[in-house]
């Protein structure tokens, strides 16, 4: 997806792909929801691994298919979302992460930015959105839903210190 196509959805946001010079920005917004890394069974965040996860994608995506998009406003990252274009299929894109910093949520942010993701993907010929979420996370789970995404498979990943987490995924087709 196209920058330009994703900020012209979203006229009050600064919206800016993310690099490796973003990594202070990204860690504050990380630490902010901490809930987050709970739910994964997983320690504290490091720079180390938001380095790693700005690049990381599956052996079957490019490199150019992966993308992390930061939502300033008034020069504070307020949200990302880390999406895979064209992933499972051509006409997909897979949401990888929506975060919104603890002191935008519940005020509609995230919200407003998967609005105008949906609006931007439609434009790039994508017509269907893919996720994953923890499968125990009910306010999560609510969220998707008012959004229109619906639940599909129960999945378990290897990643709880029990050693599986229940994940579900999610679907939205765009009209």
């Amino acid at each position: 997806m196209k920058l330009s196509t994703l900020q012209a959805e979203l006229p009050n946001f600064k919206v800016k792909v993310l690099t490796a010079a973003d990594l202070a920005d990204l860690l504050a917004l990380e630490q902010s929801n901490p809930a987050y890394r709970q739910s994964l069974g997983a320690g504290e965040i490091t720079l180390a691994e938001i380095q790693a996860d700005l690049v990381a994608h599956p052996e079957t995506v490019t490199a150019e298919q992966k993308q992390v998009f930061g939502f300033y406003l008034a020069g504070h990252l307020v949200a990302m979302v880390d999406v895979l274009s064209r992933y499972p299929k051509a006409d997909f894109m897979f949401i990888g992460l929506l975060m919104v910093g603890a002191d935008y949520q519940r005020r509609s942010v995230g919200t407003v930015v998967m609005m105008g993701l949906m609006q931007a993907a439609l434009k790039s010929n994508i017509h269907c959105l893919q996720l994953t979420r923890v499968t125990a996370d009910a306010g999560v789970a609510a969220f998707w839903r008012k959004l229109g995404f619906e639940d599909g498979d129960q999945l378990f990943l290897p990643l709880a210190p029990s050693g599986r987490l229940a994940v579900t995924t999610m679907t939205r087709v765009l009209v």
